[in-house]
């Protein structure tokens, strides 16, 4: 055991967590990668998993994940290459990793990006722990410490200056489970586009079996860089899935990050967007469609340090059966953000009486000249418009579908990828279909 987890008094939900970060001592890695595993182990020994109790976890129940006994692996996943999904586009280039190691022999990278796994990064592109150390305090996100701890698998994808990426990338993040030993899969993945770049990317995470996947996506856009981020949450049925997206934007940079919640067991999606220089546009926003007893959680800030920015959380979701969503979202105005332009919205459509809903919308604004609004509320299916449905002849199954659809395209219309929108849409009948 290391000496660091000797030095305070560590819970009982704590230890079992950090027994495999030893194996990470054995690898070679840069100094300021070893420092970040100490701080995050450290910290994490110390709070261990959230609890109700604190804030922004209320209704996120982490007790669940207490039956189950993860274990990290280095050694290298052995899996079956045909088991690997489609592309979700066809004409695209993927990168795959699998249990969050990078295999290069599946993917394909296009002229102008350069993709290498997360250790060989850190030692051979310069500056690029400024993207990988800003993590803000970790006594306050004890799943980001957790990962940092076992930082070690992952990429880091850079687009060059100036480089208009023609073709879309998709990222896949494939998972094994296993009965016997239940894998932690910890990547970390940075997302780092140059000057004046330009790329549509395509974020897509799958699985099977039970597994608990803990990520961390850092996003790094120079000025005037545009990022098209499209998020597909797929994961496996007795998965728990947690990810945070750190996003910095500079000058007159845009981005455009829509998910699409369908996995897990337990899932949280982190999002913390900051626009640090003027002229920015950053919007985030995303379905969510739950049954059984999932639950899942959208966590959003927005953050304007400077005038004349522009940004977007825009959810909607569809909640059936004993499932639960949780959306806590807040936009941020300091007071030299002027000119700020923000809006927030999540409305939920419930199925049955036992769905839940909850929503934590916040405006903190300390500029005087700004336009933000926000909104949230979940309700039933129009009896009225139900009824007029099958006044012209529509069953009643096809009635609630269509009104649904109509529901969840308002969120879509944040999509300007078309083929990527029709994905979306697919995956909405599909999900009412079962």
């Amino acid at each position: 055991m290391n000496a660091f987890l000797q030095q305070d008094p560590i819970n009982e939900t704590t230890l079992p967590w950090l027994e495999d970060v030893v194996k990470l001592g054995e690898q070679l890695a840069a100094d300021w990668v070893r420092a970040l595993r100490h701080t995050g182990a450290e910290q994490f020994s110390r709070t261990g998993l959230p609890t109700t109790a604190w804030e922004g976890w209320q209704h996120t129940n982490l007790r669940p994940m207490l039956q189950t006994y993860f274990h990290y692996s280095i050694d290298a996943v052995k899996f079956d290459v045909k088991k690997l999904p489609e592309k979700l586009l066809e004409d695209s280039d993927r990168i795959v990793l699998v249990n969050g190691q990078y295999q290069p022999q599946l993917s394909d990278v296009p002229k102008g990006v350069t993709v290498m796994s997360l250790m060989d990064a850190s030692v051979q592109i310069e500056g690029i722990e400024q993207h990988l150390v800003t993590l803000g305090d970790l006594r306050k996100t004890p799943l980001k410490a957790l990962n940092t701890a076992y930082m070690h698998d992952g990429i880091v994808l850079t687009v060059k200056d100036g480089v208009d990426v023609v073709r879309p990338v998709e990222v896949l993040f494939y998972n094994i489970g296993s009965s016997d030993r239940v894998p932690a899969i910890y990547p970390r993945t940075l997302y780092w586009l140059g000057k004046n770049s330009g790329l549509t990317l395509l974020e897509r995470h799958v699985g099977e079996g039970v597994y608990l996947s803990n990520g961390y996506s850092g996003i790094a856009l120079e000025p005037a860089s545009r990022l098209k981020f499209y998020k597909f949450e797929e994961e496996s049925k007795g998965a728990y899935h947690f990810s945070f997206t750190g996003l910095q934007q500079q000058k007159n940079s845009s981005f455009e990050g829509f998910s699409c919640a369908t996995g897990g067991k337990l899932a949280r999606q982190e999002y913390q967007n900051l626009l640090i220089d003027s002229g920015i546009s950053s919007m985030v926003g995303g379905i969510y469609l739950l049954k059984d007893q999932q639950c899942h959680d959208f966590t959003v800030l927005t953050d304007h340090f400077e005038p004349n920015g522009k940004s977007v959380q825009h959810f909607k979701g569809v909640i059936d059966d004993q499932a639960r969503s949780v959306f806590q979202g807040k936009i941020h105005v300091r007071r030299s953000a002027q000119k700020t332009d923000g809006n927030q919205l999540n409305h939920a459509l419930l199925l049955s009486e036992t769905a839940e809903a909850s929503f934590k919308p916040e405006l903190e604004i300390y500029a005087d000249d700004v336009k933000c609004s926000h909104g949230a509320a979940s309700g039933k299916l129009d009896e009225t418009a139900l009824f007029y449905l099958q006044s012209r002849g529509i069953p009643l199954a096809e009635a609630k579908s269509l009104l649904i659809q109509s529901f969840l395209n308002e969120a879509l219309a944040q999509v300007s990828f078309a083929p990527v929108k029709e994905i979306y849409e697919e995956r909405i009948r599909t999900w009412l279909a079962h």
